[in-house]
């Protein structure tokens, strides 16, 4: 006797949540019974239309060589495609939850990835830049989740991006850390081509990430930047503020130790003003830095991170109508520390992305699933490794489903999620070796 798993689609009477359920498999297996092998056996599509329901199946008769024997049909419309023996296990839905990668052709350092409507046609396009050739590469949208050859024009070593409408007439433009020593501000002739409209000294230090928000409300977006270190003294935050014709304003300046990196804008507490939560690499922190409404900060707290090298954070309510938690890319996976509401956090969970010696890079917080729970995209250092935390909508996160890349070259990764095709369901950009676009398969 052997068991063999497989699936079957059962008729359901009344309406069905969420609409249809689909399951993608393809290859080929093969099963070794006492009566001989079933060669070649194809594994195809299986999907439920509206009104059925795809579920778990196990089948218990003796297999034999036939392989007609191998199919069962129940008398309630009811579909077998024989899998696999009880040795391994097919691939569930979750693993295909977004369709075969595609790959564009960028450039050899792409340390990141940025999205916005740059032509003003309704299309999201997505821009990277080549840290060593000194290159910008802009695919523009065609609306279906693909994207054109690349404009590629020079800028200098740019690292970190960020999107803004930094002169107010409507269209999205961007700014770039350039090299070790400058903040650039380029702003968008509505057709992907940028025009430089000013550059700011960063101070000597060594420039990490930033972020873009109005800190000090009045309708002009402001950028803050991490800066690692400056020559063995503290790293700092420095927060410019946005004139409003592409231009910016004297940062202040707010020194922290630890060499801080990852920067993210949000209301923490509750008071409708951005604040900041930064984390300090080598560290092992989170620094929360409170506005005051006037675009002025102080520090708040800092918390200790459950694993070494804190590299990104980003800010979502995981738990369905709960406050703003932190989810904090660290070397050892993704550590979710639960928001009070009031800019305090309580005791960080660590979800492991079980990958030893391919540190975590960054990650996104979306609704892949569209069932109202938040989850979590981590992408690897190395690029070749994506992670996928679903959440349970209690504040949670799931082990992770992985989705393998072509290998990347090494170096870092960053991701940015967007809905490309306009379906209705957030897609993930990935900037690697490569630029990678994967569309949700909802």
């Amino acid at each position: 006797m052997l068991a063999v798993l497989g699936w079957q689609v059962n008729e359901k009477m009344g309406e069905i949540s969420g609409g249809p359920t689909v399951v993608e498999l393809s290859g080929y297996i093969a099963i070794q019974a006492s009566g001989g092998a079933i060669a070649d056996l194809e594994i195809s599509r299986i999907s439920a239309e509206p009104g059925y329901t795809v579920e778990p199946w196990l089948c218990l008769p003796a297999v034999s060589t036939s392989r007609s024997e191998m199919t069962c049909v129940s008398t309630i419309s009811t579909l077998l495609l024989v899998l696999i023996g009880l040795a391994a296990i097919a691939p569930s839905a979750e693993a295909r939850q977004f369709k075969t990668p595609e790959y564009y052709k960028a450039g050899l350092l792409n340390y990141a990835v940025i999205s916005g409507d740059f032509t003003h046609d309704g299309k999201l396009d997505l821009i990277t830049g080549d840290y060593d050739n000194w290159k910008l590469y802009v695919y523009l949208g065609k609306g279906d989740g693909t994207f054109q050859k690349p404009l590629i024009s020079n800028i200098t070593a740019p690292g970190a991006l960020a999107v803004g409408d930094f002169n107010g007439d409507g269209i999205p433009d961007f700014a770039a850390i350039e090299g070790q020593t400058t903040l650039g501000i380029y702003l968008s002739n509505g057709d992907g081509t940028f025009r430089n409209s000013a550059n700011y000294d960063l101070g000597g230090g060594v420039p990490a990430w930033l972020t873009v928000a109005d800190f000090d409300g009045d309708g002009h977006p402001d950028i803050a930047v991490t800066n690692f270190d400056n020559y063995g003294q503290d790293g700092s935050v420095m927060v410019f503020f946005g004139k409003g014709n592409g231009q910016l304003g004297k940062p202040a300046i707010y020194k922290l130790p630890g060499y801080p990196c990852g920067i993210a804008a949000s209301d923490l507490n509750g008071d409708h003003h951005p604040d900041l939560v930064v984390t300090e690499v080598h560290g092992s922190e989170v620094a929360i830095l409170t506005n005051d409404g006037r675009g002025r900060f102080r520090l708040t707290a800092t918390y200790s991170t459950p694993s070494d090298e804190p590299v990104r954070v980003a800010v979502a309510s995981l738990k369905n109508g709960g406050n703003a938690d932190l989810i904090v890319t660290c070397r050892a996976g993704v550590a979710v520390f639960p928001g009070n509401g009031d800019g305090t956090f309580g005791t960080p969970t660590l979800y492991s992305t079980n990958e030893n010696g391919n540190p975590g890079a960054d990650s996104v917080v979306a609704d892949f699933r569209g069932n109202g729970n938040l989850d979590v995209a981590t992408v690897l250092f190395d690029g070749n490794v994506e992670e996928l935390f679903y959440g349970n909508g209690d504040g949670t996160l799931q082990n992770p489903v992985r989705i393998k890349l072509r290998k990347g070259e090494g170096g870092t990764s960053t991701l940015l999620t967007a809905d490309f095709n306009k379906d209705g369901f957030p897609d993930l950009a990935i900037a690697s070796a490569d630029l990678v676009v994967l569309l949700n398969a909802k």
